[in-house]
């Protein structure tokens, strides 16, 4: 995780007065993370914002894969390829039908 997000995420309480009052309760959150290799670490990366969301109490969503979105963007990587942008357009589908969920009820 880079230091941007680790110090965000730290930061919480300071910002947003999390504990005690829970602020981001029920809000509704996902992971993505980009790494140079494609054993570099993205997975645990993810774990680590989705369980400082589960720590918040937020309501956590995956789509596309198992634990949010991914890409490889150096060594052999082109670039963020088609199936990864799929990957993260799911994700913030998922996203949004969740958030529309939680605030109106199921759209079906």
């Amino acid at each position: 995780m880079s230091g941007d997000v680790k110090k965000f995420f730290d930061d919480w309480q300071l910002k947003f007065g999390v504990y005690p009052e829970f602020k981001m309760r029920n809000k509704v959150g996902a992971a993505f993370a980009t790494g140079g290799q494609v054993a570099s670490g993205k997975e645990v990366t993810m774990l680590t914002i989705l369980a400082a969301m589960l720590g918040n109490q937020m309501i956590v969503v995956s789509g596309g894969g198992a634990f949010g979105a991914s890409a490889t963007t150096e060594g052999d990587s082109p670039g963020i390829d088609d199936r990864e942008l799929a990957s993260a357009r799911e994700l913030g589908k998922r996203v949004a039908e969740v958030t529309w969920t939680v605030k109106r009820g199921s759209p079906r």
